[in-house]
């Protein structure tokens, strides 16, 4: 990766995680607490798909998290990997219906409370291949990595 993507990567990271900071919570408690869940999916063709999740909320509070993957035709999850506690009930499904070289990733965060809480989902495909999504509780994140 030539010194400008890596340059331009990380100051979208920054981005999202300063845009983050500043989004408000619907919480009781007087701290912002987050908490992560960042599974790793091994597939058949080599790569490695992690999605990691920025959720706004104490990790009592997150009821569920629904993984949706898009991958190429042919590929299948070999292993999942959770790096870190799981949170509520968590659980994906996989779909062979993208292109080739084509992961689409999309993730539904909910929980207990009835406000919403914001939520930054990264999807990092490999080491290189990184993309983000920000929104709330209750709806669809979808991050969309295409590897050259």
């Amino acid at each position: 990766m030539n010194n400008k993507n890596s340059f331009l990567i990380r100051f979208f990271i920054l981005i999202v995680a300063a845009l983050m900071a500043t989004l408000p919570t619907m919480q009781a408690s007087a701290a912002l607490v987050k908490c992560r869940t960042d599974p790793i999916f091994q597939l058949s063709n080599g790569d490695k798909l992690t999605v990691i999740l920025d959720i706004s909320a104490d990790a009592a509070n997150v009821s569920t998290v629904t993984y949706v993957l898009h991958i190429p035709a042919g590929v299948n999850v070999t292993k999942v990997v959770y790096n870190g506690k799981k949170l509520g009930t968590e659980d994906y499904k996989v779909y062979q219906d993208g292109i080739a070289k084509t992961y689409k990733t999309d993730v539904l965060v909910t929980t207990q409370n009835t406000g919403t809480v914001a939520i930054v989902a990264t999807a990092k495909l490999n080491p290189n291949y990184i993309g983000s999504a920000s929104g709330q509780t209750g709806t669809y994140l979808t991050v969309t990595i295409n590897k050259p």
